[in-house]
């Protein structure tokens, strides 16, 4: 498959310290050699996070033993880093009061309709773009787990799929103007609530 770039995500890449991928993202790239091959020469040696969830989401429900062996020795290479023990456990806790605070905005923004409501990791994940906002962005095959009205989609690559379908990535960032805008009016909200 051919990793189709609007131009922007090269620098955009270069200029983020830490990038993050899903796990949408994470078994596109697992599943088409091609695709890999261009993601590892768009990231320019750059190395991709994996978020202890993200590992999970990967490798679970794997029968096979041959297949999680695969899976393992995938996620081993040096393209990806990973996030320490002792780092996650210490920050963990911020992350799932950020990651509430989050599912909280995403359901005001999108009513009692907002169909498909984000996972637990993909808010974990949006809660971690939020504590390093300026640093780190995420390489994902799913968008609507991060809603525009907090996160702002910096770049899209497209690619096409074997049955010819094109398939979007996008490369998000948290927005904190917007994230400021929405946590106002939900503050708002319950205030009158209470």
């Amino acid at each position: 498959m051919k990793l189709l770039s609007d131009g922007k995500a090269s620098a955009i890449i270069k200029d983020k310290r830490i990038v993050f991928i899903d796990n949408d993202f994470l078994s596109l790239i697992y599943h088409d050699a091609d695709l890999l091959k261009e993601t590892v020469a768009l990231l320019a040696g750059k190395q991709v996070y994996l978020y202890p969830f993200t590992e999970f989401e990967f490798l679970r429900d794997v029968f096979a033993p041959q297949q999680r062996v695969l899976k393992e020795k995938f996620i081993a290479q040096s393209l990806f880093g990973h996030i320490k023990e002792d780092y996650h456990m210490k920050f963990l806790p911020k992350f799932l009061k950020n990651s509430l605070l989050l599912s909280k905005i995403y359901a005001h923004q999108g009513g009692n309709n907002r169909k498909n409501a984000s996972s637990f990791v993909d808010l974990l994940l949006a809660s971690i773009l939020m504590y390093l906002t300026d640093k780190s962005i995420l390489i994902t095959g799913n968008k609507k787990d991060f809603p525009s009205c907090v996160f702002d989609i910096l770049s899209v690559l497209n690619t096409e799929q074997e049955d010819g379908h094109m398939k979007a990535i996008c490369l998000i960032g948290f927005n904190q103007r917007k994230f400021d805008s929405c946590y106002k009016r939900l503050d708002d909200l319950e205030k009158k609530i209470v």
